[in-house]
Parts: structure tokens; C-alpha cells; sequence
């Protein structure tokens, strides 16, 4: 976009968030939700520790986010070595663009993309980095309603293309209810 427009304002994260508050008038609303999203801890719920369904320690989301959890996946050496195969082989797909004239022979992955390779060639993405891709979907979770809490996670591009979308290298994001309070 900035290549393309380069007259533009880009704007954050934070100032793209504040200005959908501004505009829309919807603010988030962040609570913590038990591990096995039996409840989120408001209202009557909102001091507990353990969920009174199945026991289990509340989640915090100020104590697990993406980060720690992808900071966790560097610390065994095996897994640390898994997570460099996304580095390895984009430096692969670079090394063999220098022999077909910029293009690809194959496009087998989301790491095939022009934009992915530009940001990686112009040191956006460097050596080391994590790439992770944000999915969102809603979910409907009654049948006489129409989708009432999304559901969001990061995938984890670091990993082979077969374990990406395994569970344990799916990192959980959050679910965003609908306006009423989940019910026990």
C-alpha cells in the first residue's frame, strides 16, 4: 500500500481502533473467560478464581497472550528448530528467484507471495522473526439465532505447512461474545 500510495497516512494498530470506537461507537470489552469457555468472569462470576462448572483456574488474558506463547515455542531446542523451517526455506524461494527471473516455478505456499517476499528482501521481515496469521470467524451457537460471538486464533507460519494447523501450534486469540452475557 505505502509503495503504491505513498501519499497516504498509514495509520497503527491503536489509531485504527480508536477511530472505529470514534466512528462507531463500540468499544471492547475485555473479561477473562475460563480455559474451557464453560463462562467469561462478570457479573456474579466476576471475583471467582476457578470456574464453579468445571473447577478449572480462570484465564487471564493480561497472562497469556501470543507472545508468551510463541516466546514458548523457542525455548526447547527441537521446537526451536521446527521454527526456523519458515526461514530456511524462504531463503530457498529467494535463492531460486535469482535463477527464474523473479517469478516462481511453483506457488505452494502463502511464502510464494510477492508481498510476503518483498517485506522479507526489504527487511521488514527478518531472520528470526515470527510470521503469524490472524483468522477470525463467527460462530452460531444456537440454532434459532444468527451468529452471536466470533471467534478468533493465530496461526503460527513459522511450521510446515502440514503441523501449522495442528492444535498445538494454533495459538488461541480470544472470542468476542455477543452483547448478552454467557449463561451457565
Amino acid at each position: 500500500m505505502i509503495k503504491q500510495h505513498p501519499e497516504d497516512d498509514v495509520y497503527s494498530h491503536y489509531q485504527v481502533k480508536q477511530a472505529v470506537c470514534e466512528l462507531s461507537g463500540v468499544v471492547p470489552i475485555a473479561n477473562d473467560m475460563c480455559t474451557n469457555t464453560c463462562l467469561t468472569f462478570t457479573g456474579p462470576y466476576a471475583e471467582l478464581d476457578h470456574c464453579p462448572r468445571c473447577g478449572e483456574d480462570r484465564w487471564d488474558a493480561k497472562k497469556s497472550s501470543p507472545h508468551k506463547k510463541l516466546q514458548a515455542l523457542w525455548r526447547h531446542p527441537d521446537q526451536a528448530k521446527k521454527m526456523q523451517w519458515r526461514q530456511e526455506y524462504t531463503n530457498k524461494i529467494i535463492d531460486e528467484l535469482k535463477t527464474t527471473d523473479g517469478i516462481p516455478e511453483v506457488y505452494e505456499d502463502v511464502l510464494h507471495g510477492k508481498q510476503y517476499l518483498d517485506a522479507c528482501q526489504s527487511g521488514k521481515i527478518k531472520d528470526g522473526d515470527a510470521v503469524l496469521m490472524f483468522s477470525i470467524n463467527s460462530a452460531q451457537l444456537y440454532e434459532s439465532k444468527q451468529s452471536n460471538c466470533w471467534i478468533y486464533i493465530w496461526v503460527v507460519f513459522d511450521h510446515v505447512p502440514d503441523n501449522r494447523y495442528k492444535k498445538k501450534y494454533v495459538l488461541p486469540g480470544g472470542i468476542i461474545p455477543s452483547p448478552k452475557n454467557p449463561r451457565i
